[in-house]
Parts: structure tokens; C-alpha cells; sequence
């Protein structure tokens, strides 16, 4: 019944891919995808325990046969599938042909008809030695072990050019079940070498193999569901950063905002926290912008001797909200200077980067003593109209 469930749920995931087609079409990587997971999923139906075991109940053993080939022939397809899979993410995309997989489909039905031929000498010893039995299962193990070392090395190479996140960490979940889908192939496609070294029956055989099989097909599941599906996986975390982003910036923003009040845009129907701090970012650098003029020349020495008094470091995130505490002073009374230059900077500015940067500012300019000196200071050299009246 583990193969039924098993087969059920790759049935299931390529299902759900297929119904969102029809909004998006499939890209050829996610077509072989499919079509691994399709005839996996015929291939342990086909295999599975419950069918051998009604197919021999019914005395008949020949067509239990067929179904070890048909289910055989699926495995086959499916690792050709993952290897036009591996070939699709390279530039330019190799051809693949056909031809090998339908020499080794021939070479498997050749091999099988001897066998089939000789089935009343099935229970003799020595008759897993025999030509047919042996070619079959080099051929399908070769086959199989081919492609899927194929699939592994182009797989490998693309993961570490990917960004970190869930899709890369989905395909090194995808590369390790094809580790262990090798292991499975090598030990379930060669029953006569590992029964005559390991001396263990077939009844005690088969089920070893079937549980790599089905642990291999676990993390087929996985793998594929954290590669295609990643925005489940990391919507809810980019929310969650979004909002705590969000709450670092405000208190700078809503300074800013209630002195500045034009630096607000327009409000719109979109929402989301995503797009909310985008918005306070910008807001924010309008406000940091305006100011600029305002900012007293005094400021660098004001914010020397702070840092030295309260034994505070003097870093960049300070030294700005220290320069906009004391424009904001500035610019009630009317001051004004030329505005320095603008820094040009080498680094390619980034979401993460501006947020981290002007959070860092918004924690000085709140809880930063050397901030509240300067605040003083420049209330006392350039004061309001109205105070100085």
C-alpha cells in the first residue's frame, strides 16, 4: 500500500502543475519534471506488492513477469526524463536523442524473452546467472545509473550558481535523492549479484529494496516541492521581514513625515507590507534629501565632542541621525548652507542594504545619547523666531 500512497502522490503534484498550466505554461524543465514523476508513479504501481501478489494468487507467474518488465521500462523512461531535465538548464541546450533509450528498451525485451523462454527453470540454482537475467539487469542498471549520474553532475553545477533560498536548497534535496536512487537502482537492479553475496533470500530481498525505493521517492517529493513551489516556502518569511522592517523605519519616517509633510506620496489601493516599506524607504530619502541644506556646519565637531563625552562611538548611522536632528532644528529657524557635494559610493544600493542602513539611523536618532547632545546644541546656537523673541 506504500507504493499505492506513494504513486498516489506523485500523481497528485503533477495534478496541481498541470491544473496551474493552464494560467502559465510549463517550462520544459518542468514538462520532464512531470514526466519523471508520471512514470514513477505507473512504475510502483505497477511493481507494487499488492500486484505481484494477486498476479500470483491467480497462477500467473509469465504475466507477473511482464509487469517486472513494463514496470522496468517505466523506470527507464523516467531517468531519461530527469536527464533531458539536467540537459534543459544549460546554454545552449544539447540535443538528446532517443536512440539509447529505445536500444536499451530492445536489449531489455531480448534478455526478457529468454528468460520468459526458460521461466520452468526459474527455482534452479544458478539460473539468475544465466545470459538473460544477466544482460537484463546490466542493461537496465547501466541505463539507469547513466542518466541519473548524468542528471546529478549538471544539477550539482547549477545549484552552486544559484542565489541562496529555497529553490537551491530544493535542488540539492533533488540531487541527493538521485544519490539515493542510484543506491536503489544498483541494489534492486542486480538481484542475482547481491543474493549470492549477501546470501539472503528473495523474500528478504525485495523488501529492502522497495524501502530505498520509497525513501528515494520521499525526497523526490521534497525536492520538488521546495524547487517549484518556493513562494509558499518563502512568502510568509518576506511578510514577516517586510513587517519587522517596517517597525524599524517608522519612528525616522513619522519625524520626517510630520516636519515634512509634501515628502508623502500619493495613497494608493495597493497594499502589503512588501510594498508599504518600499514606499517609507523612498519617503524617507525625500525627507533625508530636503534637509541637506539645513544641516549646520558645526555639526562634525558637535558630534566629536559628544561621542568623546558619553564615550559613544562616533559611526556613520549616528553621525547622520545626529546631522538630522540638528537640520530639523536648523530649518525651523529659518538656516540654511550651501549643500556639500554629493558622495558618490561603488556599491550597487539593494532593498536590504537601504533598509538595514536607515533602520540603523533610526535607533540612533531615537535612543542614541550623543544624538540628544546635538539636538541641544543646535536648539541653543539656532533657535526659533519665536524662542529667540
Amino acid at each position: 500500500m506504500i507504493s499505492y500512497f506513494a504513486a498516489g502522490l506523485l500523481v497528485l503534484i503533477s495534478a496541481g502543475k498541470l491544473a496551474t498550466a493552464r494560467r502559465i505554461p510549463l517550462s520544459p524543465g518542468m514538462r520532464y519534471l512531470l514526466g519523471f514523476f508520471l512514470s514513477m508513479a505507473a512504475a510502483l504501481a505497477v511493481s507494487a506488492e499488492p500486484t505481484v501478489r494477486l498476479l500470483l494468487a491467480h497462477d500467473l507467474p509469465t504475466v507477473a513477469l511482464v509487469c517486472r518488465l513494463v514496470s522496468n521500462a517505466l523506470q527507464v523512461l523516467a531517468v531519461h526524463f530527469l536527464m533531458r531535465l539536467a540537459r534543459a538548464v544549460q546554454t545552449p541546450v544539447p540535443r538528446t536523442r532517443l536512440w539509447p533509450l529505445v536500444l536499451c528498451w530492445a536489449l531489455m525485451a531480448v534478455c526478457f524473452v529468454d528468460v520468459v523462454l526458460h521461466v520452468d527453470q526459474f527455482d534452479a540454482p544458478g539460473f539468475g546467472w544465466r545470459f538473460g537475467a544477466v544482460g537484463y539487469q546490466v542493461v537496465l542498471v547501466g541505463y539507469a545509473v547513466g542518466c541519473l549520474m548524468t542528471f546529478m553532475r549538471v544539477l550539482t553545477r547549477h545549484a552552486r550558481q544559484c542565489p541562496p533560498g529555497s529553490f537551491r536548497t530544493g535542488l540539492r534535496v533533488i540531487v541527493t535523492a538521485s544519490a539515493v536512487t542510484v543506491v536503489w537502482g544498483l541494489y534492486s537492479g542486480l538481484p542475482t549479484l547481491w543474493l549470492s553475496v549477501t546470501g539472503l533470500s528473495g523474500d528478504d530481498f525485495l523488501p529492502i529494496g522497495r524501502m530505498i525505493g520509497l525513501m528515494a521517492m520521499a525526497l523526490w517529493v521534497v525536492g520538488a516541492v521546495v524547487t517549484t513551489w518556493q513562494g509558499m516556502v518563502e512568502r510568509p518569511l518576506r511578510w514577516l521581514t517586510a513587517r519587522r522592517d517596517v517597525r524599524a523605519v517608522t519612528p525616522l519616517w513619522s519625524v520626517l513625515v510630520a516636519a515634512l509633510p509634501r515628502i508623502a506620496l500619493p495613497p494608493t489601493a495597493r497594499c502589503g507590507a512588501e510594498f508599504a516599506l518600499y514606499r517609507k524607504l523612498i519617503e524617507i530619502r525625500d525627507g533625508l534629501l530636503a534637509l541637506r541644506q539645513h544641516v549646520p556646519p558645526e555639526l562634525a565637531d558637535w558630534v566629536r565632542e559628544s561621542a568623546c563625552r558619553h564615550a559613544a562611538a562616533e559611526d556613520e548611522p549616528t553621525v547622520a541621525a545626529a546631522g538630522l536632528a540638528a537640520a530639523l532644528v536648523a530649518r525651523k529657524s529659518g538656516r540654511s548652507w550651501p549643500q556639500p557635494p554629493a558622495v558618490r559610493t561603488s556599491s550597487v544600493p539593494s532593498i536590504d542594504a537601504e533598509t538595514a542602513w536607515l533602520s540603523a539611523v533610526s535607533v540612533a536618532f531615537t535612543s542614541s545619547p550623543v544624538v540628544d547632545e546635538v539636538r541641544k546644541r543646535a536648539r541653543a546656537t539656532y533657535p526659533a523666531p519665536a524662542e529667540a523673541a
